[in-house]
């Protein structure tokens, strides 16, 4: 009885374990379609990813100390992260991933680079829902930083 017991938890574990780890590889590739979307200016894999009427907002820490908010709406900001005229890349690294259910958070830092010249870091936050089985962004914020960012881990850009 205890055998069977031990092997019910066991294998309990194991399956609620691979289901974050297939989520978790999921959620990163949901997180790498944000990126790729910028870099290849594709309005419809960006929208394909986020949840209709998301709200966007990046910090931007100003001289004084102070920090300049600025808030996106869905449409603004799938306007301005696919806008021509630009070639821009954005790369991140160590993601701390939080699943629980149907939400999850990454947390990330990155690089940001435009006509391939640094342009400034910071941290990426998403929120993304599980909803009919595809994890989408509800909600992305940023910081902006262009001093004080650490050499990237990922080195140059290609």
């Amino acid at each position: 009885m205890y055998k069977f017991l031990i092997l019910a938890v066991m294998l309990s574990y194991s399956i609620i374990s691979f289901s974050q780890s297939n989520d978790r590889a999921v959620i990163l590739e949901t997180v790498q379609k944000f990126f790729d979307s910028i870099e290849f200016r594709d309005k419809q894999l960006l929208e394909s990813i986020l949840v209709p009427n998301s709200l966007n907002i990046s910090a931007r820490e100003l001289d004084d100390g102070e920090a300049q908010i600025n808030v996106m709406s869905y449409d603004e900001v799938v306007s301005a992260l696919t806008r021509p005229g630009r070639n821009a890349k954005e790369r991140s690294w160590d993601e701390t991933v939080l699943i629980q259910g149907n939400i999850a958070v990454v947390w990330t830092p990155y690089d940001f680079h435009v006509d391939g010249v640094f342009s400034h870091c910071g941290i990426d936050s998403f929120q993304l829902i599980k909803q009919d089985g595809q994890w989408l962004i509800s909600n992305s914020s940023w910081t902006l930083e262009t001093e004080n960012c650490p050499a990237s881990p990922l080195g140059p850009i290609d």
